[in-house]
């Protein structure tokens, strides 16, 4: 089953079935995994609540209690979206599998083959990179421990959690079990979002080679088409048998580049329909974590780890929001050069039949086929500057209240 989509995205299948969000798993491993991971995430929501019960006077704590739920909220919400939409994720997994058979062309097989390499490199890395952060965000916490080894002192220095919750206990009693706790609820929320994310830009490079392909083919229309050109200008064909011939084969073509062009819109549709929802909320949480976490970070920059761990924190929310709008954005540019590449023919000699043809493919083209986040914004780079702007506003706002 999928055998092409197992030979080509086998890491996105593999990371996604490590959380159950693989939809084509045993029944048993996705409901176990979904329901630890669910219940391991609302396990924590009450211990967050009483953070800000219990220091509802302090604002260093109110902003850590709020960005540590925005950053909760994040997990939660990617793994109810791929548990509410598991069947557009499983057509469209279907679909990528079957644009393998489809696209089969040399051109075409060597494009998707090139996009399908650089989302696979760009799981290996992004992974690398999230997992990166988490560690030394995780790691921060056992300085303490490493310091009273290396340089101890008459009493042990205070421990702290990678993330600040209220427990109602004694940290330093109970250090072991409360660090564990918080670091296998890390684990599984990076990993969910890890899993997501990368297959989303998966998806939408996968998209991306689809336009890429179609231009390419209409591309080496032209090629022939400008080789017969030279030809017959030097005598080679002194007939419009060739003519005909040259007509019928150039149109048989465009049919099919039109059809190919439909099935990448309507891939790039289901693709929008499953994750505009998600995008959304993406944007939203990612400004409230850039945010409140800027605004936290200010009270310590005079304590190394602390300020260390909350960049990292910063990182991972901007990385989040640029890798999805920049996705949006290379879609968007291949999706309008068909356009280009269809509109360089040489349209002005072609017969009323193939211009009618050449019509369609340039009106479906015209408009970019883009992603939106919430069927509202466009996923672009203008829209991620345009986001980092208004959470650079909401903390210089929240930095005035606090002076």
């Amino acid at each position: 089953m999928l055998a092409n989509f197992s030979r080509e995205y086998n890491i996105n299948r593999l990371l996604l079935s490590s959380s159950g969000l693989w939809p084509f798993q045993s029944r048993f491993a996705k409901i176990s995994l979904q329901t630890f991971s669910f219940f391991l995430i609302i396990s924590y929501s009450p211990f967050e609540i009483l953070l800000l019960y219990d220091h509802w006077g302090d604002g260093q704590m109110i902003f850590e209690g709020f960005y540590q739920i925005a950053n909760l909220a994040a997990f939660f919400v990617r793994i109810a979206n791929s548990i509410l939409h598991r069947d557009k994720l499983q057509q469209l997994y279907e679909a990528m599998d079957e644009h393998w058979n489809i696209f089969t062309n040399e051109i075409e097989v060597q494009i998707l083959k090139e996009y399908s390499m650089l989302s696979r490199n760009f799981t290996k890395y992004y992974s690398m990179l999230m997992y990166g952060l988490m560690s030394g965000f995780i790691v921060i916490p056992l300085t303490p421990i490493f310091l009273d080894i290396v340089l101890p002192l008459n009493e042990s220095r205070p421990r702290f959690l990678a993330i600040e919750v209220e427990f109602r206990l004694n940290k330093n009693e109970y250090f072991l079990p409360l660090f564990c706790y918080t670091t296998i609820l890390i684990l599984v929320g990076m990993n969910i979002v890890v899993s997501v994310d990368a297959m989303h830009v998966t998806c939408t490079a996968h998209a991306c080679s689809l336009f890429a392909a179609v231009g390419k083919h209409i591309e080496s229309i032209i090629l022939k088409t400008d080789n017969s050109d030279t030809m017959r200008e030097r005598g080679y064909y002194m007939n419009t048998t060739f003519d005909t011939s040259r007509e019928e084969m150039i149109y048989q073509v465009y049919i099919t580049c039109l059809k190919k062009h439909q099935l990448a819109i309507e891939f790039v549709d289901l693709l929008e329909s499953t994750y505009q929802g998600l995008s959304l909320f993406i944007l939203i949480s990612g400004t409230g974590i850039f945010t409140l976490t800027s605004v936290r970070m200010v009270y310590v920059l005079d304590q190394l780890g602390d300020a260390a761990r909350f960049m990292f924190v910063i990182m991972g929310a901007l990385m989040t929001m640029l890798i999805g709008c920049y996705s949006g954005q290379i879609l968007m540019d291949e999706s309008q050069n068909v356009f280009y590449q269809a509109y360089a023919t040489k349209w002005y000699d072609f017969s009323p039949r193939l211009k009618s043809l050449l019509i369609i493919i340039l009106y479906r083209s015209n408009v970019p086929c883009g992603l939106k986040a919430g069927n509202i914004v466009p996923l672009s780079i203008a829209t991620y500057a345009a986001v980092v702007r208004m959470g650079m506003s909401y903390f210089t706002a929240f930095l005035s209240l606090k002076d």
